[in-house]
This record gives C-alpha cells, sequence and structure tokens, in this order.
C-alpha cells in the first residue's frame, strides 16, 4: 500500500509538470510574434496566383510545384512567405 501512495504521489507530479511545462507547444500560424499572419494558398493557373501575391500585404512568393501522379509538367503555384514554406519542408 505504501509504494502505491508514493506512485500516485510520483504520478501527481508529473501531471502537474507537465501541465505547466508542456512537452511540444501547438504550431500557430505565425512563427513568431513578429510576423504577419501565415499565408499558404494553392493555384493552378500561374497569372491567378501572382495576382493573389500581389495583392497580399504580408511579403509573399510564388512557388511552383510539380503534382504527383499528374501528366509529365503540370504545375500547381503555391503563394506563401519563405519562412512558412521552410517550416513545413522542414
Amino acid at each position: 500500500m505504501k509504494k502505491w501512495g508514493e506512485r500516485l504521489k510520483k504520478v501527481e507530479q508529473l501531471a502537474e509538470n507537465f501541465h505547466h511545462n508542456p512537452v511540444i507547444p501547438r504550431y500557430k500560424p505565425r512563427l513568431w510574434p513578429c510576423q504577419p499572419s501565415s499565408v499558404w494558398k494553392l493555384f493552378y493557373r500561374q497569372n491567378v496566383a501572382i495576382g493573389f501575391a500581389q495583392s497580399c500585404k504580408e511579403p509573399v512568393h510564388v512557388f511552383a510545384l510539380e503534382k504527383e501522379n499528374a501528366p509529365w509538367g503540370q504545375r500547381i503555384f503555391l503563394v506563401t512567405s519563405y519562412s512558412e514554406l521552410w517550416h513545413y519542408y522542414r
């Protein structure tokens, strides 16, 4: 019975520690507080992607990606920031 009480106390201490210091914080759309909200949008036409990128207030770029299981040379266009792309690519 004594061992059970010690184990229970240890589990409660661990639970409180994890509550105050979570192992992995949940990803938020902003990579750091000074960065504007994230933009991640896919387009099937390059001119529409460029138009959207030019209309954004955030500094975003257009990236060309080849579609999986599609005819050779077919692409989709991603509009996002360098830091957001690196976060997901990494």
